[in-house]
């Protein structure tokens, strides 16, 4: 790189160094304060563009102020001007939506509310609205890459000391290296039970008894304690010295511990009460779910296939054997059934290694089976498993039978995933936790699903599947 290269490069790292912590709030109140007042005009232009008769422009011009206000007020009761910091994309723009919408609802209500049916057309909101959720989700999109950009160079990141290791420690510290977007940067681990230099890649800083000096020493913003709950004295110790020193600290739960217990807390006139969390998918519950797996792969299929012929063609001119991949897999109470998928591997991939998970630069997977497995398009005959009642759309990923025997006595709570169809894509899998991810890690993800399932979460599941075939990390 040339010297003048390295310098406009630093000069630039250093403006943006500069920015204030709260930007991105203050560039989404103006954005979305532009976005409003351009929504006005363009609802005006859609409804009388090609009118013969016209109500006056005027009084729209002079709504403008009041229309932004209403935005911005709609957008801050549903939280988009608070911290992004570990919130996903799609989280987002859910509350933006819902912001947008109550915007609207707003809108409509002061012109009955004023009586201005006289001065202002009701069908111009909605142009105005859709231009606005368009804008307002490309303003979002864009911010975000933005910020990531800034945290993937270290700009605006918080550094975090990492008290203490186990399940808990373990997998958040996968995850902030797994994604840096969320700004988190772990700088060391304390921790007295290992002697090793490093924790998954991360110094091993010293001693949990030395955090006020590791603090000092690495410029720490936010402790996490992740100390078990049997060391409660020491971490209750370690809470004053945090609050003392008034710095930010989290706690992170004992992750298995939480997993082998299914307590679920409520109350009745302030009296609580402790009971068990039950899967969400019974009754009307289930029979909503199986409907819209029907409908939705029925039109998955139609659209997709076109791309089915194609993979199907390809794969019988570029590899002998067939073009599907048929595997025994245990499905909805442990119901054994043969999944569907286009052969990315030579034939009997299986043969002298046995059931094994593939791996990065796998020799047993093709170069277009490579191809389809990073997009994931050698699962889209699992649409037919869908129609057939053997999946879901959402839902724990099935396993082979080999590895689900194994997995039954080894991973706490486990079996719990038989409880409801295994899906084409699941929580755990948008969360970037397939292929060789842990399984101890994907059964506390399809757990939660299981006991949080709501069609806003399958929804969510389907729109961030889309989103994590252009990022994840596990797919080989």
């Amino acid at each position: 790189m040339a010297l003048s290269d390295v310098a406009h490069q630093k000069a630039s790292t250093g403006v943006l160094a500069k920015l204030p912590a709260d930007w991105l709030p203050i560039a989404l109140v103006v954005g979305d304060a532009v976005v409003a007042a351009i929504s006005v005009p363009f609802g005006y232009w859609v409804k009388y563009n090609n009118a013969v008769q016209a109500l006056p422009f005027q009084p729209y011009l002079a709504a403008i102020p009041v229309v932004v206000v209403i935005y911005l007020l709609a957008m801050a009761i549903t939280g988009q001007y608070r911290s992004w910091r570990g919130r996903t994309l799609i989280d987002q723009l859910f509350a933006a939506y819902a912001g947008i919408g109550l915007a609207a609802v707003l809108i409509f209500a002061a012109i009955e509310l004023g009586n201005l049916g006289a001065s202002y057309s009701r069908l111009t909101i909605v142009p105005a609205v859709a231009l606005a959720a368009v804008l307002m989700t490309a303003e979002r999109y864009l911010l975000r890459q933005f910020e990531t950009r800034l945290r993937r160079r270290g700009i605006g990141t918080e550094r975090v000391l990492m008290v203490g290791t186990g399940e808990g420690s373990e997998l958040l510290i996968r995850r902030m290296s797994m994604f840096p977007q969320y700004g988190f940067h772990v700088v060391g681990v304390a921790t007295d039970e290992l002697t090793a230099s490093s924790y998954l890649d991360v110094p091993v800083v010293g001693r949990v008894g030395d955090l006020p000096s590791l603090v000092t020493q690495y410029g720490v913003d936010q402790v996490f304690l992740a100390l078990p709950a049997s060391q409660r004295e020491r971490l209750l110790h370690l809470i004053k010295l945090c609050e003392d020193a008034k710095l930010e600290f989290k706690i992170v739960p004992d992750l298995l511990e939480i997993m082998s217990t299914r307590v679920d807390a409520n109350a009745i006139d302030g009296l609580p009460l402790v009971g068990i969390r039950r899967s969400q998918l019974r009754g009307w519950t289930a029979a909503v779910k199986r409907a819209t797996d029907i409908v939705v792969a029925s039109v998955m299929l139609a659209i997709f296939s076109p791309v089915l012929l194609v993979a199907a063609i390809l794969i019988k001119v570029t590899m002998p054997g067939p073009i599907l991949f048929r595997q025994e897999r245990i499905g909805k109470n442990r119901r054994p059934f043969v999944i569907y998928k286009f052969r990315s591997m030579i034939p009997d991939a299986e043969s002298k290694t046995g059931p094994v998970v593939a791996k990065p630069g796998d020799d047993r997977v093709t170069p277009l089976g490579r191809f389809l497995r990073r997009s994931s398009i050698d699962e889209l005959p699992q649409l037919f498993n869908v129609l057939k009642g053997d999946m879901s759309l959402v839902g724990p990923r099935p396993q082979p039978t080999f590895f689900d025997e194994r997995y039954s006595g080894e991973v706490p709570r486990y079996l719990e995933r038989s409880q409801v169809r295994p899906g084409l894509t699941g929580w755990a899998e948008v969360n970037d936790l397939r292929g060789a991810a842990p399984i101890h890690d994907r059964t506390m993800y399809d757990v939660y699903y299981i006991e949080h399932w709501s069609l806003a979460l399958d929804l969510k599941c389907i729109v961030l599947t889309g989103l994590r075939l252009f990022t994840q990390h596990h797919a080989y």
